[in-house]
């Protein structure tokens, strides 16, 4: 038997399951489930036995969720970085802006000029309506120093 003393001083009798672990390299689940057992009939509460396997499995999967949590983080970090630079404070402001913009595009999309159009050009036509010079534009042309300079190649 493994004598232990609690708070009162009172000793403490464990039984086979416990005596059997002492000195033991490696023990079973079975095993630290029966020290458990016994554990829990002589009043101890708040702590458990483990095994090595199992405390070894409980850190490797500890470390992977630190991993997963700091994944976690930084995938919210550059998401609020990127609505940060968007100019919106939520996925759902975010949403609605585009959606705002969406409206503009389709109200500019409806005007005059918003679809391409190929324009069809005859051989030997122009596409610049001629007119006839209005009554000033012709005095201007008339005066002496126009008339020099009428036909220059620097004027074309």
């Amino acid at each position: 038997m493994l004598n232990l003393f609690n708070k009162a001083g009172a000793a403490l009798v464990f039984g086979a399951a416990m005596t059997a672990l002492v000195g033991k390299e490696t023990v079973s689940a079975e095993e630290a489930v029966a020290a458990n057992e016994e554990l829990t009939e002589a009043g101890i509460k708040g702590a458990q036995l483990i095994n090595e396997a199992s405390f070894n499995e409980l850190t490797e999967k500890a470390g992977r969720v630190d991993v997963a949590e700091k994944a976690a983080a930084d995938a919210a970090k550059a998401t609020t970085d990127a609505l940060a630079a968007a100019g919106a404070e939520s996925i759902e402001a975010l949403v609605a802006q585009r959606d705002g913009y969406k409206v503009k595009a389709d109200k500019f999309d409806k005007q005059p000029g918003a679809g391409h159009t190929t324009p069809v050009l005859e051989a030997g036509h122009s596409d610049v309506e001629q007119t006839e010079p209005d009554a000033h534009q012709q005095a201007i042309d008339e005066l002496p120093h126009n008339k020099a300079i009428d036909g220059h190649p620097m004027f074309g």
